[in-house]
């Protein structure tokens, strides 16, 4: 009698393992298969001189728990803007302390200085939570200033 209860013990720990791994599976899957809950807009796209390269900024808005934030990417010329990050700026209007451009986030102005030097323009109040100073063989300059439209 002992044994047998040994043995369904030992079975039902068995498929308690396997229910939990069929769970985590699945989460797994669901995670996988569930589109990104965030969205871009783009807002403009300015070339740089040499035609090959484009700065896009965008506002990206990953749904009502979030605000909204303003961002840019450096993409070739031809490329479209992927479902991601700025890969070179992250801004947002701080909480309501930066005014909000057209996307709702905050506005930058941008412009390529050369192929290889791009100038952002922000409002000094905009709070900056990513920017890089250079994005592969261009540099990256970032002025708080009040852009102008």
């Amino acid at each position: 009698m002992r044994s047998l209860l040994l043995h369904l013990l030992k079975l039902l720990r068995i498929i308690a393992v396997v229910v939990v791994a069929l769970i985590a599976l699945a989460i797994g899957a669901l995670l996988y298969l569930i589109p990104d809950a965030c969205g871009n807009e783009v807002l403009s796209e300015v070339v740089a001189p040499g035609g090959r390269l484009k700065a896009v900024v965008f506002e990206r808005d990953c749904g009502a728990t979030t605000g909204f934030s303003t961002q840019v990417s450096i993409l070739p010329v031809a490329e479209a803007l992927p479902n991601k990050a700025g890969n070179v700026l992250v801004v947002d209007d701080d909480h309501g302390k930066a005014p909000s451009g057209p996307g709702g986030g905050p506005a930058l102005r941008v412009s390529w200085l050369s192929d290889h030097q791009i100038r952002i323009e922000h409002h000094p109040d905009t709070r900056v939570l990513r920017s890089e100073s250079e994005y592969g063989n261009i540099g990256l300059e970032y002025v708080a200033a009040t852009p102008q439209e």
